[in-house]
């Protein structure tokens, strides 16, 4: 297997404004030198999500729902603390 090219964010934004455009998938195959049929694909979806410049790479999804369920534990406890402070000015 080859070594990938490591494309920098504004190549990639630079690349799918040229398809948006009008340019075909494989001429800017042929003119970037991408090998992979889906990648531009791939980073126009990404780009029409605002998930382009996001990497999710080597991070289990079952990761990502911990730290969001972390997140949200964290959250309600200060709401709770705010909450409690608020009862006992009210007293």
């Amino acid at each position: 297997m080859g070594k990938h090219k490591k494309w920098t964010l504004e190549q990639k934004i630079q690349i799918v404004k040229e398809f948006k455009k009008g340019a075909t998938i494989s001429y800017l195959n042929n003119k970037y030198g991408i090998s992979g049929m889906g990648t531009i694909s791939s980073w126009n979806q990404k780009y029409d999500e605002g998930r382009l410049g996001i990497d999710n790479r080597g991070k289990r999804k079952s990761q990502q729902v911990i730290e969001d369920i972390d997140i949200l534990k964290k959250s309600y406890a200060l709401l709770m603390e705010i909450r409690s402070q608020q009862q006992k000015k009210l007293l």
